[in-house]
């Protein structure tokens, strides 16, 4: 009688871990549904369910979610687009969300580097999990700059383009940028889906990761890896109070 028990007991485990997986499955299903839905990319679920990141559901993920952010720059919401609307914008409610193509940046630091009128050429939208970052690609005639900001955070970026770092596929967690004396620092990196406009000179590419370095308590270096290929920019943190915009005309 021992054995045909323990048959049993084994088909009823059996039965109820089966039942725990489909019930499982079922739940990442419709997780996956809900974040189609609602434009949100279902990296951890993926990862959680054994998926492989390169797999092809992902992609079609990714790449929807981009999609929705480049819509939504053409209907004008958040970053809006350049020939959007013209109604007139307040320049004491325009934040760096609202930026749009030929408006201006106004920069006042201590920091020579970073202080300048610019005029936004571009932006990039980056989008990780349910925090939202800006890119805004400025010019004060020959001076370029990137401003990296966010309303979820109080200091914002300011960084002049990089070029001859030789840096390609995935950057060390240690820098030393062409002709300088300081060693910055891996301090944070991240992966984003990006939605972009205007004269941008990135990659026509719908994920891009990015690193902040830091050597001391401003000096910052912020990349941008798109494949094989690495944008680097070399500039200070800035108080957010310290930057204001005013909108093109």
């Amino acid at each position: 009688m021992f054995i045909p028990s323990l048959v049993a007991a084994m088909l009823i485990a059996g039965a109820f871990w089966g039942g725990v997986i489909a019930a499982r499955r079922l739940r990442d299903w419709g997780e996956s549904n809900r974040a189609l839905e609602g434009g949100e990319p279902p990296l951890a679920l993926a990862v959680a369910s054994g998926i492989p990141s390169n797999d092809d559901s992902v992609k079609k993920v990714r790449a929807h979610v981009a999609d929705r952010l480049q819509a939504s720059l053409a209907n004008g919401q958040g970053m809006a687009a350049l020939a959007a609307s013209h109604a007139p914008r307040d320049a004491a409610e325009l934040d760096i969300d609202g930026l749009r193509v030929g408006d201006v940046v106004l920069i006042e630091a201590l920091d020579g580097r970073a202080e300048g009128d610019f005029l936004v050429e571009g932006l990039l939208r980056l989008r990780e999990g349910t925090v939202t970052t800006l890119v805004v690609i400025m010019a004060d005639g020959e001076r370029r700059r990137w401003l990296i900001g966010s309303l979820d955070t109080q200091e914002w970026i300011s960084v002049e383009p990089v070029e001859g770092h030789n840096l390609a596929g995935e950057p060390p967690r240690n820098i030393q940028p062409p002709d300088q004396p300081k060693v910055f620092a891996l301090s944070r990196r991240g992966q984003a889906s990006v939605a972009a406009i205007g004269s941008h000179g990135r990659p026509g590419q719908s994920r891009v990761s990015t690193y902040v370095y830091r050597a001391g308590s401003r000096d910052t270096l912020w990349l941008e890896r798109w494949g094989a290929t690495v944008l680097m920019g070399q500039g200070v943190t800035l108080p957010r109070h310290s930057v204001s915009f005013l909108p093109g005309s």
